[in-house]
């Protein structure tokens, strides 16, 4: 793991040019360390590699979105919490490892937390409860649908 974690930093020196922040650097070297397995006969077959980088942008936007909005929340002087727990019923992930991606990006979420995946529904505590929450689970599982190939019918 050391010696992953090690290459990836240097990966991402060489591509900063040496520029980078290297705490950034050590945080996605050991990230991609802990995701990524060491045989790549082990990657899902059905995963389309191709749009990986569009759903990490996905991914990183709505993750900086979550975390200005809750520090947005933290600094107002009258905060009325909304706390809510969300149950979403998966409509196109029928796979577990599918689910458990899932579950594992609305724990990277600011303000969203999984509190349980069980029976094809994901429970969720959310900080900041609004109407639009259902839709945006909607797309992130249509994002992670499409990036293992899957239909977009439910």
């Amino acid at each position: 793991m050391l010696l992953r974690v090690a290459f990836y930093s240097g990966l991402w020196w060489v591509i900063t040019e040496g520029n980078g922040h290297i705490g950034l650097g050590v945080v996605l070297a050991l990230l991609i360390a802990l995701c990524a397995p060491l045989n790549i006969a082990t990657w899902p077959k059905q995963l389309r590699w191709w749009k990986l980088p569009g759903f990490i942008g996905f991914v990183l936007k709505h993750s900086l979105l979550g975390a200005l909005e809750v520090a947005r929340l933290a600094l107002a002087r009258r905060y009325q919490a909304n706390t809510h727990t969300q149950h979403y019923r998966f409509r196109r992930l029928t796979h577990h490892p599918q689910q458990l991606l899932m579950a594992n990006l609305v724990n990277l979420t600011p303000g969203t937390l999984t509190l349980r995946l069980h029976n094809d529904t994901l429970a969720i505590h959310i900080l900041h409860h609004h109407p639009q929450v259902e839709a945006q689970l909607q797309v992130l599982e249509s994002r992670i649908a499409a990036l293992y190939g899957l239909s977009d019918e439910p």
